[in-house]
């Protein structure tokens, strides 16, 4: 028979059915037999998915047939015992009609000789032994396979570095949002390029390109070196607009030329 080390923290003695705290021995509470006897259970099933009606020969009752609701509430009496002991990691899994122990449960066993028998005579620990893996969870083939043991302190820590991960990325974009200016010309479309200029258009219609050179001619606008042409057009014809810019036009220090024509009527 073996005592169980709960989460590095929960001594489970089988024999007795207390659950104590290692860093507070005084703290601790006491199963029933039939609690305790199915806890030993579930640990021995490792993290298989048990049946109730499986756990329910587990229960010994001379008075009353023993059913799924007696193991239901012995399996309730188990997690609020480990609630009293202030242990906040889930030990049970339950479900509509089936229980497992908690894939999140690490286990150290604590080897001894003793049984559940009330005339048997408590005798101290032998020793003990740190179990390097969980217990190995058997698949429908009966073949074992271990399933990797993480410390809680270790995801601890990975939760706090995602979350000061996720504070970075959003300081960064909430600053890179409000200090970010709009482009006077995002509505500009590139339209056609004429010798070294390049011809944007505003979003409202496109225009012609001949139309557009005799401006340029009229304005003396040279295209022979590289240049960016921005022409807008009003949708009544009234109104043209023509910004020259030799580079960057957001670029404050290289302003551009503005040339306006209003059609009278």
């Amino acid at each position: 028979m073996h005592n169980y080390i709960i989460n590095g923290r929960i001594l489970f003695d089988t024999f007795t059915g207390e659950l104590s705290r290692l860093d507070n021995p005084k703290r601790l509470t006491t199963l029933s037999n039939n609690a305790a006897r199915l806890l030993m259970y579930l640990i021995d099933s490792g993290y298989q998915i048990v049946p109730l009606e499986q756990l329910s020969a587990q229960i010994k009752n001379n008075n009353i047939p023993t059913n799924t609701d007696l193991v239901a509430a012995e399996i309730k009496h188990i997690a609020e015992s480990f609630g009293r002991i202030n242990e906040l990691e889930q030990i049970l899994v339950t479900y509509p009609h089936s229980v497992q122990l908690s894939t999140d449960v690490e286990l150290t066993v604590v080897t001894s000789n003793r049984t559940f028998d009330d005339n048997s005579e408590k005798k101290p620990h032998i020793a003990q032994e740190r179990l390097l893996h969980p217990i190995l969870t058997k698949h429908g083939d009966d073949q074992p396979s271990s399933r990797p043991k993480v410390s809680s302190f270790v995801w601890y820590y990975v939760r706090i570095a995602l979350i000061i991960t996720l504070f970075m990325f959003l300081l960064y974009f909430s600053s890179h949002l409000f200090s970010s200016k709009p482009s006077y010309f995002s509505d500009y479309h590139f339209q056609d390029k004429y010798n070294a200029c390049n011809v944007y258009i505003h979003n409202q219609k496109p225009t012609v390109l001949p139309h557009l050179k005799m401006r340029l001619e009229q304005f003396q606008i040279p295209c022979d070196t590289p240049k960016n042409i921005y022409f807008s057009l009003s949708a009544d014809d009234k109104r043209e607009s023509i910004q020259v810019c030799n580079s960057d036009p957001e670029d404050g220090n290289q302003p551009c030329t503005n040339f306006y024509v209003v059609k009278v009527k």
